[in-house]
């Protein structure tokens, strides 16, 4: 049996740490969102920021972004750990952080689609019209998000496979 292939685990490397910049730079653009959210927009002379909230603004603006945030950092955190795997040579164990990614990004995605409605029905007047608005990115991420939980069975499947292949020989 041969070993697995030196440039995939130098490609999950890669991988592994552009994903972890990623986190710190989603981290960094959460905070200062959070702080403009709150703050009020400030004003930069060249660049006009906007910060897309559902509709909301100030401290439910500010939540929806922290949950959202935090649920992404959290998948990131899973793709982290899979791409460990994968970088140590074994691709096929890592179906758990695969569903844990999965699981939490499908959260962030329903999380940024359904905040907003429900704040603004807890915090508007009684006869305000409450806007639900799913995007098609938002709708395509979720099916992508049912997508990895079949493959991430499939990698089940396979280790399954390769353990009862390692016992035969």
């Amino acid at each position: 049996m041969s070993e697995f292939p030196v440039k995939t685990r130098r490609s999950a490397r890669l991988m592994r740490l552009v994903t972890l910049f990623g986190i710190a730079l989603l981290v960094i653009v959460t905070v200062f969102a959070a702080w403009a959210s709150v703050a009020g927009t400030p004003n930069f002379d060249p660049v006009d920021v906007r910060i897309d909230a559902g509709g909301l603004s100030g401290w439910p603006a500010t939540i929806v972004l922290l949950v959202t945030s935090a649920l992404l950092v959290i998948a990131l955190s899973y793709m982290v750990a899979m791409l460990r795997r994968v970088e140590s040579g074994a691709p096929f164990a890592a179906a758990r952080q695969l569903r844990g990614f999965a699981r939490f990004l499908f959260l962030a995605v329903l999380a940024s689609v359904l905040l907003p409605p429900l704040f603004q029905l807890a915090l508007g007047p009684p006869d305000q019209r409450v806007m639900f608005a799913l995007a098609g990115s938002d709708l395509l991420m979720l099916f992508v998000t049912g997508l990895l939980f079949f493959v991430a069975r499939l990698l089940d499947e396979a280790q399954r496979v390769a353990d009862d292949f390692s016992q035969i020989v």
